[in-house]
């Protein structure tokens, strides 16, 4: 039989290549969000779709009055420094700015949110 090369399936560089350390860190920075309206937010978010500021300032407005663009971008900006650079994406079409979650995270962000944004209580009977 012959001996085939195995090099490139070694568990250590499968583990370099394919686990990424610092999800786990991220798992955790947006699990421990606790503003509402960024929970919101991310929340409205996590379909992975474009969503106008409008419409992103209209969830926002449920929980706060005060919301406008300004204070949108703002958190925004706060989301990209706290979390990672390219975590939410913008882009502008015909004068109106667009957001969306990276294509990258979005796996992440539900999981933060779905499976373990709620304590597990025992119920009493």
């Amino acid at each position: 039989m012959t001996d085939f090369n195995i090099r490139g399936t070694e568990t250590t560089n499968l583990m370099k290549k394919y686990y990424k350390p610092d999800y786990s860190k991220l798992f955790n920075k947006i699990k421990n969000i606790k503003t509402p309206v960024k929970n919101n937010i991310l929340q409205a978010l996590l379909d992975g779709s474009w969503h106008s500021e409008l419409e992103l300032i209209r969830i926002a407005r449920k929980q706060e009055n005060y919301i406008g663009s300004v204070t949108l971008g703002t958190m925004v900006s706060s989301f990209n420094h706290i979390l990672r650079n390219d975590y939410l994406e913008k882009k502008q079409i015909n004068g109106k700015m667009y957001y969306k979650l990276s294509d990258n995270y979005v796996g992440l962000t539900r999981a933060a949110y779905t499976k373990f944004q709620y304590e597990h209580k025992d119920l009493e009977y």
